[in-house]
């Protein structure tokens, strides 16, 4: 199955990205379709065997919508034949989201148009590269995004020269129908003016007409599309509602003898102020859904246009879609890192607040890394390109961050259901009330029918419903990446709102993951022979506690022989030959199994671990030699995260491989009364779900590889930024600065967001459930109340700006603060020497 997603312009309401889904659902081949309405975007699972991305965007089109598009030009060199084209052209047509690709043999150029949401410039020069020529682009053109914001900056400015024509003609039209109530004296100006009342009649007729068939054309060309694929929605009412005034009341004026004279009144001024009314909510709505990207946009300005390439000693600047793996590049003070790389020559300091939220430059020198987006400060830097394009960590950040915006919610379905008979629905009360007064409504029931008729499809509005969950979405997720917190699905969102226990692993997530040799006894032989040895074995350990007892070693100088016959027992420790010697180092249970007395240091070990220290055995030759204590101090926050859990009533369970007296006095510091110790590496994953089963919602919160099966079995994981990338893709939240408060945000920002997203939701069904009776006329015979159509058509305008304007309350999302509890400089340690042994 290929993935495709497609900007789509021209949607207005739910009920208009329903039909797209619908659409595009029906496609042979798609085996799964689903629309954004806030994002504007569409994302589909399909077989490339029976369908094309072409195909798709004919779909589109058929709906009545436009897919968004972008071509470029791109100079090719070292074709000599027709054959050469004809690669070419194949290597682009295989790109995702190339629509049509066409190779000039004469110019050397290619012309390729395509959707800006699936690829880009960069992607095409390096296809070209890999079919063997060379490629570089005519003109820069718009990126993905620049592209979409483009068209709808466009639209924007199209919409606000509509909305001037439409208020511009509508106010004659008030006031020469409504003048008189307001200003007096009106009437007798106009009659004084033109004594005809035909004449103001049709001149009412008149502008009304260029209103609707003007700047109102934008409702009624998808409503009348719409109408003739029976997928009737927003436009589509708006349409029957403003159309049904206006004819009716050219039919007034053309043939008033059909009418009685108490019937003879004409509603051009409703029709008019309607589409006015409509266009305002609608420009105040987009304007509103720009700011909820307002995020993304930040992120994506982070990224460099252009490089400065040094290539035989000389320097030019070239667009960053030419800067490949192992290119040199040049960063002078104040300029941005355009890639992620490593530092080659010079000394400079570099803020990397955007990525960590530390205000303080990070100093870099030869050999450091580098990451794209950040701020080089004071020298030049010559950096060797490692990762470019869609490679490097700000792209993936701002992958994550467009998928999170693109999911659909659990809480979602209801709207999506409701949506898809919503329209019908109203056609159907719309049609009832009609009857109903022409029935039973006082003399001439034709003018209170065609009222209520005009205002209840005017009034229901599935926009709302369409934007509860998306627009909030895209906010809440847009401010926690601002706060270090990615959410790499939107889902999460609202599995997270419901966690009810938090699980932390122990090493690298409450402990800094920098362990220290504190500790050494030995039994038999020279300690520094003892600490050669262990070092020696442990150099083939890439795990902090490895690198704790190597460190060690070479702190005092001491030389570490070869090793032969490496072995790693997970969940134990590690055997080897040393010397010629058969060398086992490891966890106590290690020294159990292998029937080695330990007995000697049991009274130290015992003391170590109450001091939250992790004991290691080291043994030669079936005899122990010395018992090592390996120290990890606790996080400046950890203790303060863990309060703070605790305060809003969640349980706080810490997993370690560690011996439990070891364990107890970590979880003591850290102030967690639930401990699972002795946790061997593949136990993680069973232990959420013991959780699990006993009936909590579990965040796992962890950083290592072990930690991938507990992330992926949790209802959420949440992976620290320090971690590898393998715990980072299982889990479902990142937290980009590696600081552990970023927890606390995660859960304020799930919990805010989906507060959001039922307060939109409640104001979406509220509004139409109450607004719709009073429109039909419902309160009418009892209190007098009806609801006038111009009024519908504003209440309906602003509703969907009232549920974006709800969701932008989002970006006042602030980290969390958090309150130190106790001594900053706690220290916990230990790390379970099980964890240590998965590493090897």
């Amino acid at each position: 199955m290929r993935e495709i997603e497609i900007g789509i312009q021209g949607m207005t309401c739910a009920s208009c990205s329903s039909r797209v889904e619908r659409a595009l659902n029906k496609l042979p081949g798609v085996d799964k379709a689903s629309v954004n309405l806030a994002t504007e975007r569409a994302q589909a699972f399909f077989d490339e065997a029976q369908l094309t991305t072409a195909q798709i965007a004919d779909a589109i089109r058929e709906a009545g919508y436009t897919p968004v598009l972008a071509e470029d030009e791109i100079s090719i060199q070292g074709m000599t034949c027709a054959s050469c084209t004809a690669r070419v052209e194949r290597a682009l047509r295989q790109l995702p989201g190339v629509l049509e690709a066409n190779v000039n043999l004469a110019t050397e150029r290619a012309a390729v148009r395509y959707l800006p949401a699936m690829t880009d410039t960069a992607q095409f020069a390096a296809a070209i590269r890999e079919a063997g020529y060379e490629a570089r682009t005519v003109d820069d053109g718009a990126d993905r995004e620049d592209a979409e914001q483009a068209a709808r900056a466009q639209a924007l400015v199209s919409m606000r020269r509509d909305l001037w024509i439409a208020a511009i003609l509508t106010l004659p039209v008030l006031l020469i129908s409504m003048g008189s109530a307001f200003f007096p004296g009106v009437e007798h100006m106009l009659q004084a003016v033109v004594p005809s009342a035909k004449f103001w009649d049709w001149t009412e007729a008149l502008l009304t007409t260029v209103v609707l068939f003007g700047p109102g054309r934008r409702f009624f060309r998808p409503g009348w599309i719409a109408y003739r694929h029976w997928s009737p929605d927003m436009n589509s009412l708006v349409m029957t509602g403003t159309g049904a005034a206006w004819l009716y009341g050219v039919v007034v004026l053309l043939f008033p003898s059909w009418f009685p004279p108490e019937a003879r009144n004409l509603y051009f001024d409703s029709a008019s102020v309607i589409i006015t009314a409509i266009l305002l909510g609608k420009f105040l709505e987009e304007l509103a859904k720009g700011r909820t990207s307002s995020a993304i946009k930040k992120l994506i300005g982070l990224q460099a246009k252009t490089a400065r390439v040094v290539r035989d000693g000389v320097e030019q600047d070239v667009p960053i879609s030419e800067v490949s793996t192992g290119t040199m590049l040049l960063v002078r003070p104040g300029e941005r890192m355009p890639v992620d790389g490593e530092v080659r020559d010079g000394e400079s300091y570099v803020d990397e607040s955007m990525l960590t939220g530390e205000p303080v430059p990070v100093a870099k020198r030869a050999g450091d890394r580098v990451v794209g987006g950040t701020v080089n400060q004071h020298g030049v830097l010559t950096i060797e390109a490692t990762q470019v394009g869609k490679t490097t960590m700000l792209a993936q950040i701002i992958r994550l961050v467009e998928q999170a915006q693109g999911s659909k919610l659990p809480i979602q379905g209801l709207a999506d259901r409701v949506v898809r008979v919503f329209t019908p629905t109203v056609l159907g009360l719309a049609t009832i009330t009609f009857i109903a007064w022409m029935m039973f409504g006082s003399s001439p029931a034709i003018t209170l029918a065609l009222v209520s008729t005009v205002a209840v499809l005017v009034v229901a509005c599935p926009c709302a419903m369409g934007l509860a969950t998306p627009a909030a979405i895209m906010v809440g997720t847009g401010r926690a990446a601002e706060l270090g917190v990615l959410y790499r699905k939107g889902e999460a969102l609202e599995y997270l709102s419901h966690v009810d226990t938090v699980v932390f692993d122990k090493t690298g997530t409450l402990t800094e993951g920098r362990p220290r040799l504190t500790d050494m006894e030995t039994v038999s032989g020279d300690r520094d022979q003892a600490l050669r040895l262990a070092a020696a074995v442990e150099a083939g350990s890439e795990h902090p506690l490895g690198l704790a007892i190597v460190e060690a070693a070479r702190e005092q100088g001491l030389s570490l022989p070869p090793v032969s016959a490496f072995k790693a027992i997970p969940g134990y420790g590690i055997q080897a030959q040393v010397d010629g010697r058969s060398i086992l180092i490891g966890a106590e249970r290690f020294m159990q199994r292998e029937h080695i007395d330990i007995s000697t240091v049991t009274a130290s070990a015992t003391n170590v671990a109450g001091d939250g220290k992790t004991p290691i055995y080291l043994a030669a030759d079936g005899r122990l030699l010395a018992m090592l204590a390996v120290a990890d101090p606790l996080k400046a926050e950890s203790v303060a995260v863990v309060s703070e859990l605790k305060q809003r009533g969640l349980q706080v369970v810490m997993l370690t491989g560690d011996s439990k007296r070891t364990a107890e006095a970590i979880a003591r510091r850290a102030g967690i009364e639930r401990v699972e110790a002795e946790v061997l590496p593949d136990g993680k994953a069973a232990a959420v779900k013991t959780l699990q089963q006993q009936g909590r919602k579990v965040a796992f919160v962890g950083d290592g590889i072990n930690d991938a099966p507990a992330l992926a079995q949790a209802e959420v994981g949440i992976a620290v930024a320090s971690g590898t990338d393998i715990a980072i893709e299982a889990a479902d939240v990142t937290l980009t600065r590696g600081d552990l408060s970023g927890v606390v945000t995660a859960l304020d920002a799930a919990k805010r967001t989906m507060s959001t997203i039922r307060g939109n939701l409640f104001w979406a069904f509220f509004y139409n459930i109450l607004l719709i009776p009073l429109a039909a006329g419902v309160f009418y015979p009892s209190f007098g109340w009806h609801l006038n159509p111009m009024v519908a058509g504003l209440a309906m305008g602003l509703s969907s700006v009232f549920v974006v304007s709800n969701s932008l309350r989002l970006r006042r999302l602030r980290a969390a603060v958090l309150h130190p509890s106790g001594d900053s400089n706690h220290t916990a340690l230990g790390h379970d020497a099980a964890e240590a042994r998965t590493a090897h």
